[in-house]
């Protein structure tokens, strides 16, 4: 089974996106939460440490990210050195479905490591970072594991709830309450692993 947002109103919407995603990497100082929080930490702080899961939209070129600012300042004081980033090195995922102001606006940024480059569509699961202090550099989002391949024939996931008419849609798999993923009711509910039981490898 595919993701169930795979309708025909949903597949024109994730192309549509792609073309403008592109642009969006190229733009990534203003990749910014309503609160002025950069998207390469997490949206809250209570969320510094948890695992949440994402579907890929785009990734940065080399070229792409060396451009950048505020964003690439953030990543560098994460302990990443240019020399670092290459294609593919930075990405952008979507946790809600199904309208680009939704997913867009809403969408994490994370560092992908060399040893596990991921593609559009790809489920991925992110750390989350932790916004800098004045006594702290904090660290920056980043990926820890494919999940699912895009496309995969044996999917386990989907966006909850199954209406493609509803424009804030979570990113689900059936496997998340067995692994000690909950699911956070709010503003925007929200599937995370807590951080006491998402240590780093």
């Amino acid at each position: 089974m595919i993701l169930q947002s795979n309708s025909r109103a949903s597949r024109y919407w994730f192309r549509k996106r792609q073309l403008a995603v592109s642009f969006l990497m190229i733009c990534l100082p203003c990749a910014v939460t309503s609160a002025g929080t950069s998207k390469l930490y997490p949206p809250s702080k209570d969320q510094a440490g948890t695992l949440r899961l994402a579907q890929v939209m785009q990734t940065a070129t080399r070229e792409e990210i060396l451009k950048l600012t505020t964003q690439r300042q953030h990543l560098l004081d994460s302990g990443l050195k240019d020399s670092d980033f290459q294609d593919g090195s930075l990405a952008m995922g979507r946790v809600y479905c199904c309208h680009p102001s939704t997913e867009e606006g809403t969408a994490l940024w994370f560092y992908v490591p060399p040893d596990a480059p991921v593609k559009p569509g790809d489920i991925v699961v992110i750390r989350m970072g932790r916004e800098s202090t004045k006594n702290d550099l904090g660290t920056v989002n980043k990926l820890i594991e494919i999940r699912q391949k895009k496309d995969a024939p044996d999917s386990h996931c989907s966006w909850n709830p199954p209406n493609d008419r509803l424009w804030r849609r979570v990113l689900y798999c059936d496997w998340m309450p067995s692994e000690g993923w909950t699911l956070t009711k709010g503003a925007h509910n929200t599937w995370l692993k807590p951080a006491s039981d998402a240590k780093a490898p």
